[in-house]
């Protein structure tokens, strides 16, 4: 797959991971919150974490009998940062991100997949930009897709690929790692195409971009709940309490729809245009994550050089905490 400007994420994670924690340690105080059993949760403003969101607006979290301050990040790799500096008890994020940061020795693991795409229902698409309203998507893979490298992105964008029979070998990528900017990249023809999550997958076709294709009925695109290997261990009944009360928030989305928009308005990054008609996904029983597609992702992962060492499931995963 021939690449522009695409840096090692191991490598870029390591140094800027690096210099927080010496940032982190000059500031003082005990930054490890695994000795609390307040949860110091990281999320990210996505649809996909709706339930998290609702778990706290309607109270369940409380009624559980926890203590839980949702802390919210700009980008993943600000997250996975304070996760490594051991400020946070567990986040919400991709499958992918758990398995690199075991690998560089930050001790976490699985607990859940709060959300997946279903036949009916797409997180990823590939786009073509307005101007290119008549090319193929082979031609397109060919002069550039805008995404973030060594990603989950970046390994959605080829599994779509290959779904079409397009190989990494006939396709270019374009490093774009922040999603505003692979936006306007899109959008102002700068780059022929981009990978983008939703809702801003509906907000790009609403102003005239093509949906190429979608990761819809691919089963690969698991978003999941970590926690750290120390607060598992410390606190296993506010974990399980933690799970048993996002769950709650998932029926009550389901059951309550327009309360469901009103929570996604105020918490989720929906385009201005988007907050009245963006069509709310339905959300599933929190399930442990699939083993055949922790499978194929650390075998990708390791065929990069991003995981340089074994791993068996049983590092990624923590099995017994679901309700």
């Amino acid at each position: 797959m021939k690449k522009t400007r695409y840096p090692r994420l191991s490598a870029v994670f390591l140094i800027v991971l690096m210099a927080m924690m010496i940032l982190g340690g000059c500031s003082g105080g005990n930054r490890d919150v695994s000795a609390t059993k307040e949860i110091k949760f990281g999320i990210l403003p996505l649809i996909h974490a709706l339930p998290i969101f609702a778990a706290q607006e309607q109270g369940f979290f409380t009624a559980a009998g926890l203590k839980v301050e949702l802390i919210s990040f700009n980008s993943a790799m600000e997250k996975d940062v304070a996760m490594s500096a051991r400020q946070l008890a567990g986040y919400f994020g991709d499958i992918m991100t758990p398995m690199v940061l075991r690998s560089n020795d930050v001790p976490v693991k699985m607990v859940a997949t709060v959300f997946n795409t279903t036949a009916s229902r797409r997180m990823f698409a590939l786009l073509a930009a307005p101007n290119r309203q008549t090319e193929s998507l082979r031609q397109l893979a060919k002069e550039g897709i805008a995404i973030g490298s060594n990603t989950i992105v970046e390994y959605l964008a080829v599994k779509m690929l290959e779904k079409q029979g397009i190989s990494s070998q006939q396709t270019r990528l374009i490093e774009a790692k922040n999603i505003p900017i692979r936006l306007q990249m899109l959008m102002e023809g700068q780059a022929p195409a981009a990978a983008l999550p939703e809702p801003l997958v509906t907000f790009a076709e609403s102003k005239g971009a093509r949906i190429l294709v979608d990761d819809a009925g691919m089963g690969i695109s698991d978003t999941v709940l970590v926690f750290t290997d120390d607060f598992l261990k410390q606190h296993p009944e506010q974990v399980r309490a933690f799970l048993k009360a996002v769950g709650k928030g998932a029926d009550y989305l389901n059951n309550h729809p327009e309360e469901a928009r009103v929570i996604a308005n105020k918490h989720c990054r929906i385009p201005e245009g988007l907050a009245k008609t963006l069509a709310l996904p339905s959300y599933p029983a929190l399930s442990l994550p699939n083993r055949s597609q922790l499978a194929d992702i650390y075998g990708w992962l390791r065929k990069k050089g991003i995981i340089s060492r074994d791993m068996a499931i049983t590092e990624m995963v923590a099995n017994g905490f679901l309700p």
